[in-house]
């Protein structure tokens, strides 16, 4: 039985051509133009089955509207609020109407536009593509209006659209799209339309529910791991335990003899490849068990590597030992005055090392990917975070172009960064080849912890020096973490800043809060040649635990509030400053609390969006506990409101993941942990009460938050048990008893 991706247009791949006088409003809009001929063309035939008048938006003569959603969806709300941007415009409801991924992944248009490769990420998804999805469904209406004013012979500026009709307002004519597709199609393109004024919208900053829940909580909704091909075989990897080691001898007599298992194979390691594979064994079987079982009795006998001693309770020291070594990498992420100069005259010097361990993204649905290889041609099936990545694996493995590479994107159960990683898709492309059947390769969560892609380990120095009034005149900090993973922007520390911008987030001048006389902040790159990956909220994490934790111990040494002192130090931050504020009101903030309760506070900014976090913990049966997290958010718009709220509210469980549980080590080389067992995870038990509220900061533009939502909840937590206990706590996990 197949699996029928009904989420694509069933068609042959498209030829696409940009037609580079479509430009409206600055903002160029990439056409698709059928058969490879220009609309423009008065030669040119009306198309037979569609009207697809750009990247975007597909009406077929049914009346059947497709919204192209060209960003991966991990379950966050992509889909949901991309085609609302479309919808809004088209005047369609984003809710009723079909979204669909490109039939070509590489179109140019869908490459994103900071980072120049195809790829989902960063929270930019929502912000970086508001303006011309809003355009392309603006374009889309102003073509149908034409056509339905050319059939009724009046003025476009007579007709209206509403619901997927064109109307004409003084007879109240009515026309479905469907019915527009022949005479639209071969209209030119509008050299200037109008978008919705915002107090317009029927979807935009008011869906509260995101596509597809029902079909999720009725166990219908497919995702990578249900993929089902003809002949397809299931894969699992025993990968090598340590970084470097080699496969010396592989038997496979014992796993052969499994029913069900079809193959072992032997796959090579790429170490050429930024972010390759590390060496493996596949057992290849009928089903997921006949590969485990298989794998559990290979017998393989491994190399030693240079990274069999490595471990990750002596990390710390070595980092500690990069801060003011001369041979060590370090960049000035942002710095003014002279802050050196203000030691000695302090009237307080506060010092202090936060540190944070190796942390798994663990996404509900592991890796799991199938891909084919047919001659020079290769397809995949399932949730592809960066295209981009899978075109590299089938260029450098099976050397197939981009013109053959097919991919039938599906929405992932959780991502974290884990899909950002290209290991598999490596792997993946290897097997199919070898075989030339359908593979589908699957991690188990055992593969997942063992994967060696993940958040590193960090340590944070930093120094305050306070005047004679309490007054914070000088502030330092030196972040020390290996560079983030390479294989995006290689060569990066040749460029003249020599910055790694996913290393120092949150501490450079765009979105670092506070602004005292003297400030120097620093990153020092400590490689220890594990390898690490993507992971939500990336730096953040670390960067904000150390800065909004030293934030409240400066406070402390003033004898000051620990708002009022955040406060103090900010400067012409009016949104952050706003959302500080809300948070402490609906906390409680300076109100008389009952015996054995205590509140921390904490906040950033990160993706054009600002958070504030109050914890309250309270004392229960001798044991602190986190009580309550208020949280308030400016995110500028919030498109799909429902789905912000959603995204804080996870970003919040994952935060308190960050702060009580999330910790992975290395002994010898080898990952410790190997299940939820023995890397213990956020529970449902687990997560405090909540109250989130979304401020309307920015109505003209969104912001992100897929990340926003977790870094503040780590020092908020800490911060209050200081406050609580009086102990303060300098290392995650976080200790409650």
């Amino acid at each position: 039985m197949s699996l029928v991706d009904d989420t694509r247009i069933e068609l042959p791949r498209r030829v696409f051509l940009k037609q580079a006088a479509t430009v409206a409003s600055g903002l160029a809009i990439a056409l698709y133009l059928p058969g490879g001929m220009a609309a423009t063309d008065p030669k040119a035939p009306a198309p037979a089955s569609e009207f697809e008048p750009n990247a975007w938006v597909r009406i077929f003569p049914d009346g059947t509207v497709k919204l192209v959603v060209h960003k991966h969806d991990s379950g966050t709300g992509t889909q949901t609020a991309l085609a609302a941007c479309v919808a809004e415009e088209l005047d369609v409801n984003p809710m009723t109407v079909q979204v669909i991924t490109p039939e070509d992944p590489f179109f140019e248009t869908y490459i994103h536009p900071v980072w120049k490769v195809f790829s989902t990420g960063g929270s930019t998804s929502v912000s970086l593509e508001y303006d011309r999805l809003r355009m392309a469904g603006a374009t889309a209406r102003a073509l149908l209006i034409t056509a339905a004013a050319k059939q009724w012979k009046v003025s476009p500026d007579s007709c209206v659209t509403e619901e997927g009709r064109v109307v004409h307002t003084a007879s109240q004519r009515r026309l479905g799209y469907g019915e527009l597709v022949a005479v639209a199609a071969n209209l030119p393109a509008p050299t200037n339309v109008t978008l919705k004024d915002p107090t317009q919208f029927k979807y935009i900053g008011k869906l509260r529910h995101k596509r597809d829940a029902a079909a999720k909580v009725c166990g219908r909704f497919k995702y990578s791991i249900d993929v089902q091909l003809p002949d397809m075989l299931v894969a699992v990897i025993q990968r090598a335990p340590v970084v470097g080691a080699k496969v010396l001898s592989v038997d496979s007599a014992a796993a052969l003899k499994v029913p069900g298992v079809r193959k072992v194979l032997a796959i090579a390691g790429r170490p050429d490849v930024l972010g390759g594979n590390l060496e493996g064994v596949a057992v290849l079987a009928d089903t997921f068990w006949a590969a485990q079982q298989g794998r559990q009795v290979l017998e393989i006998k491994w190399s030693d590597s240079p990274l069999a001693g490595f471990d990750s309770e002596q990390l710390f020291s070595a980092q500690a030992k990069a801060i003011g070594d001369p041979t060590a990498q370090t960049v000035k992420a942002m710095t003014h005055g002279d802050v050196a100069g203000q030691w000695a005259g302090a009237a307080q010097l506060i010092e202090a090392d936060y540190t944070m361990p190796y942390k798994v993204q663990n996404p509900l649905e592991p890796i799991c990917i199938t891909a084919q290889v047919k001659g020079k041609a290769i397809t995949y099936w399932g949730g592809v975070q960066v295209p981009s990545s899978a075109l590299e694996a089938a260029q450098t493995v099976c050397g197939i172009d981009k013109a053959n590479v097919t991919i039938h994107e599906l929405v992932s159960g959780g991502s974290f960064g884990a899909r950002e990683a290209k290991y598999w898709l490596f792997e993946v492309a290897y097997l199919a080849q070898k075989t030339g059947v359908p593979v589908k390769l699957l991690n188990s969560r055992e593969d997942e912890m063992h994967a060696l892609f993940n958040h590193p380990a960090t340590l944070h120095r930093v120094k305050g020096a306070l005047d004679a009034q309490g007054k914070l005149s000088a502030l330092q900090l030196h972040a020390v973490s290996p560079a983030s993973p390479e294989q995006w922007e290689p060569g990066y520390f040749e460029r003249p800043d020599k910055m790694d911008y996913s290393t120092t987030e949150a501490i450079t001048a765009w979105d670092f809060a506070y602004r005292p006389p003297h400030l120097e902040l620093n990153w020092v790159k400590h490689e220890s040649n594990v390898p690490s990956g993507w992971y939500r909220s990336v730096s953040f994490i670390p960067n904000v635990f150390a800065v909004e934790s030293f934030m409240d111990e400066l406070a402390h040494a003033a004898g000051e509030d620990p708002l009022a002192f955040r406060l103090t130090n900010m400067q012409e931050r009016p949104r952050h400053v706003a959302v500080l504020k809300q948070a402490a009101v609906r906390a409680g903030w300076g109100k008389p609390l009952p015996p054995g309760t205590a509140l921390g506070i904490a906040t950033n900014q990160g993706y054009t969006s600002f958070i504030a976090v109050v914890a309250r913990v309270t004392t229960v049966d001798g044991k602190p506990k986190v009580e309550k997290l208020t949280c308030v958010v400016d995110c500028g718009l919030a498109v799909s409101p429902g789905g912000v709220e959603e995204q804080v509210y996870g970003g919040l469980m994952w935060g308190v993941g960050h702060a009580l549980f999330d910790r992975l080590d290395i002994k010898q080389g080898r990952v410790v942990q190997s299940n939820f067992h023995d890397y213990r995870v956020t529970r449902m038990s687990d997560m405090p009460a909540t109250d989130i509220l979304v401020l309307d900061g920015e109505p003209s533009k969104p912001g992100g938050v897929g990340e926003l939502g977790s870094p503040s909840v780590v020092p908020a937590i800490a911060n209050a048990l200081f406050a609580l206990t009086g102990v303060r706590q300098r290392s995650t996990p976080l200790s409650l008893g």
